[in-house]
């Protein structure tokens, strides 16, 4: 077998190149990188005293708003106690409400406040350029592509909006 490359049995994945679970783990690594260094310099968040998982919550908040706070821990996968630890941080620093549902008084919707609404466009500008410089080496398409695949191999649907855009200033 001439010109044959194939790595023999027993060796390291990386011989052959990354395979999909280690790729996956490596990419949410890089991207939580990049997400955790921009989020370290955004001072508003250490004087609210919110921690990375407030910020996902509000992003869920805003696009489902009002939700409940079950439905919460099902998108972001997040145990209920773990949802209402975020929602105290969160209403303690004016970024949400909860409030009876109307319809089901036994059931809190929870609402984001101005304060929320401007936390979460801001999520969603350190989101886009955590994401560029994660995936600085792939076109639009191809980012488009790998955001399809994931979506279909997580059983969830794709975003009805991309993500805001960095901008060229980066911030």
């Amino acid at each position: 077998m001439t010109g044959d490359t194939a790595t023999p049995p027993g060796s390291p994945p990386e011989a052959d190149g990354v395979d999909a679970l280690s790729g996956v783990y490596l990419l949410g690594r890089e991207i939580r990188r990049h997400l955790t260094d921009l989020l370290g310099s955004e001072r508003w968040l250490a004087d609210a005293g919110l921690r990375p998982p407030c910020l996902w919550v509000v992003a869920v908040v805003d696009r489902c708003q009002p939700v409940s706070q079950r439905e919460i821990g099902d998108h972001l996968d997040l145990d209920a106690s773990d949802v209402v630890g975020a929602l105290d941080v969160l209403e303690a620093a004016g970024m949400v409400e909860r409030r009876r549902d109307p319809a089901d008084r036994r059931r809190h919707a929870v609402v984001l406040t101005p304060e929320g609404e401007q936390a979460a466009r801001r999520f969603e500008v350190l989101r886009a350029q955590a994401e560029a410089r994660s995936l600085a080496r792939l076109d639009p398409e191809e980012r488009r592509q790998l955001a399809t695949l994931l979506a279909w191999a997580l059983d969830r649907p794709l975003p009805a909006t991309p993500p805001a855009a960095p901008s060229a200033s980066g911030d």
